[in-house]
């Protein structure tokens, strides 16, 4: 049979909520409430009580047990519920039962043979024995209304646990978002300034007269680009220094690169820091070499560089 007919709405909906019948939206909003409103938590115990007791005796069919049997009784903590419900249940058949007292046979002898005193124990014992049968009901339930409690309250407090460790993965995730952010800004500042620096093609120099190349110093530029033209690839690396024509001293040397092809033409690129330099005639000389052998001079570059 479906649930009594007299349950309120909000009862109608824990019913629906303890054998998964809600939508999941009202699911989720169930949910939360029974962990923030006292209440409603309170409430769903009185229900679910309610509802094992009419199962343990009897009282549920249809629809309501099928789902009560399929959904309700798939957790072990329920089924250990309904289970502490069932001996209930034969306890207070028990009590109800050895309270019975039986009715005297009746005598021969007139009533006046019965004296009123023993009448009046009989009621007594008969008094005593009912009351003692529901102190014995009352200390059962209220036993069996303790252990459901605890069950409940570690239910809770697993449930705050979970949503606690929901929370500081979250807190965790903002901060590797913000760290990412901030990196990703870094790196966009340091292609923006290495894409501010300036790049010069350069030919050998020659005996002939012509201008000189210059290359403007900007605020924030970290390095000058070069791409020094070669006339032809003899060896396997090069290497580039920074030459100060004023004192014929070498400022800043480059590792050993390979040679790249621009146009058909092959070159050597190099970005020379700007920290080295200041408004003055520069030059660079190029130096290869091949394998197991000994550096050679291949070329010299010059170029000025001006403020801006």
């Amino acid at each position: 049979m479906s649930p009594p007919h007299d349950l309120s709405h909000d009862d109608q909906q824990l019913i629906d909520y303890l054998l998964h019948l809600l939508p999941p939206d009202d699911t989720a909003r169930l949910d939360e409430k029974t962990i923030v409103d006292d209440d409603v938590a309170e409430r769903l115990r009185i229900v679910e009580h309610d509802l094992v007791d009419a199962y343990v005796r009897g009282g549920l069919s249809g629809r309501t047990l099928a789902r009560f049997e399929s959904h309700y009784l798939a957790s072990p903590r329920r089924r250990e519920n309904v289970m502490f419900a069932k001996s209930f249940a034969r306890s207070i058949d028990r009590a109800a039962a050895d309270a019975e007292v039986p009715t005297p046979a009746p005598v021969a002898a007139p009533r006046r043979a019965l004296p009123w005193l023993v009448w009046s124990l009989a009621a007594t014992v008969a008094l005593l024995a009912v009351a003692s049968s529901a102190l014995l009901m009352q200390t059962l339930r209220l036993g069996r209304g303790l252990a459901v409690a605890q069950n409940e309250q570690a239910t809770l407090d697993g449930r705050a646990r979970s949503l606690e460790q929901q929370l500081a993965a979250a807190r965790a995730a903002n901060t590797d978002a913000a760290g990412e952010i901030e990196r990703l800004r870094d790196a966009a500042g340091a292609a923006a300034r290495h894409a501010a620096s300036v790049a010069l093609v350069l030919l050998p120099q020659t005996r002939a007269i012509g201008p000189v190349p210059t290359a403007a110093l900007a605020a924030g530029i970290e390095g000058l680009a070069f791409e020094l033209r070669l006339e032809s690839t003899d060896f396997s690396s090069y290497q580039v220094a920074l030459k100060d024509p004023a004192v014929n001293g070498i400022l800043w040397r480059s590792g050993w690169i390979a040679a790249t092809s621009s146009g058909g033409q092959p070159s050597v690129v190099v970005s020379v820091p700007t920290r080295v330099m200041k408004p003055q005639h520069y030059a660079l000389d190029v130096a290869g070499r091949g394998p197991g052998s000994a550096a050679e001079m291949v070329g010299s570059y010059v170029f000025e560089v001006v403020p801006r």
